[in-house]
């Protein structure tokens, strides 16, 4: 049985290849010693930041890609690099959206 898997566009794989490098570089050799401490990876998150890939911006812009595949694609890498900070990168997401979708301008 072979599944659909849709091409991506030039763009998409863009982002997917710029935060492959980040979870590559920064995210996958701190995953190890966050967990272990049990905290959370601030010094991590401040890097993701720097770069922009930790802001409203990068999520607002991946939201609206017209494939709608931008925003799983670049979670799938940020996950990659490791589950633990990855949810500490996207999970304040999870309450911008609340109040988007039911906040008041």
């Amino acid at each position: 049985m072979s599944g659909f898997c849709p091409e991506l566009s030039g763009d998409v794989r863009e982002v997917r290849e710029w935060v492959r490098t980040f979870a590559r570089d920064v995210i996958r050799p701190a995953g190890a010693e966050w967990d272990e401490r049990e905290e959370t990876p601030w010094p991590v998150i401040q890097e993701a930041a720097k770069i922009g890939l930790y802001s409203l911006d990068f999520f607002a812009t991946q939201w609206f890609e017209e494939s709608g595949l931008a925003l799983p694609v670049a979670f799938e890498e940020i996950f990659w690099g490791d589950a633990g900070i990855g949810l500490s990168i996207v999970g304040t997401g999870l309450a911008a959206a609340a109040l988007s979708a039911n906040g008041t301008p």
